[in-house]
């Protein structure tokens, strides 16, 4: 199975991005706010920025993908080519590529890491993995885990890969637009240090999901790989 024309096109995503970008900037604003006014105490304001973020982000943005999927009368299978019979064989496949893909990535990252030192950029790891480094709170360290291993990959995928990406395919074709909406989601996460790992994970989860036509395989890729570096550095980095 392929990815069939999506349809809507760039009009419906300039509306969804844009919705989702003034509820992240009404979220700041809002927590900036509490700080200000002394509800929030310095020490606790990178984790109230990344709950609000969780709200803002993952929570404004799926809820926003669904009811203008909905208000189009698209369903799910349409948009995303989810089909309760073939669930369980998707899961499979993006469990098999993700074997494949992760060492890939991996790779790239080395080789980023280290072209970034050689030309004296310090690579800093993302703000949710120092988060949950630092988080105390066994209920907000599991706040951050549920966000990292199923609200993202979830969210994520359902805007870049399968909002996204079908849109700017009708009017770039395949490759133009996996570039472009790889390199974007590598920039949404605003990290100069995992950008080009970022670039090749978003490359290889958009052909599986241009190869598959299910949103599954890169929805479960995106979660396991987000599970393996958290699992990782809880149990092995902090050690």
């Amino acid at each position: 199975m392929s990815l069939e024309e999506k349809p809507w096109g760039l009009r419906a995503i300039v509306f969804v991005v844009g919705t989702v970008l003034l509820s992240v900037f009404a979220g700041t604003l809002i927590v900036l706010a509490a700080f200000k006014r002394g509800w929030i105490e310095e020490r606790d304001l990178a984790v109230a920025q990344t709950l609000m973020q969780g709200i803002s982000f993952y929570g404004v943005g799926g809820l926003t993908l669904w009811l203008f999927l909905r208000s189009q009368g698209v369903t799910l299978h349409r948009a995303f080519g989810f089909g309760r019979e073939e669930t369980r064989v998707m899961v499979r496949r993006g469990i098999l590529l993700f074997l494949v893909i992760v060492p890939l990535v991996w790779s790239t990252n080395y080789i980023w890491r280290e072209t970034l030192l050689t030309l004296g950029i310090s690579p800093d790891e993302q703000d949710i993995l120092k988060l949950v480094r630092r988080a105390k709170s066994p209920a907000v360290r599991a706040y951050f885990l549920f966000m990292a291993v199923v609200l993202a990959p979830v969210v994520e995928e359902g805007l870049f890969r399968g909002f996204i990406y079908p849109a700017v395919k009708r009017r770039a074709g395949i490759v133009r637009a996996l570039v472009i909406v790889s390199v974007l989601f590598a920039v949404v996460h605003h990290n100069v240090g995992v950008f080009g790992p970022l670039v090749v994970l978003a490359l290889l989860l958009g052909l599986a999901y241009e190869v598959t036509g299910n949103l599954i395989v890169p929805i479960t890729i995106h979660s396991l790989f987000n599970l393996v570096n958290l699992v990782a550095l809880i149990f092995f980095v902090e050690r």
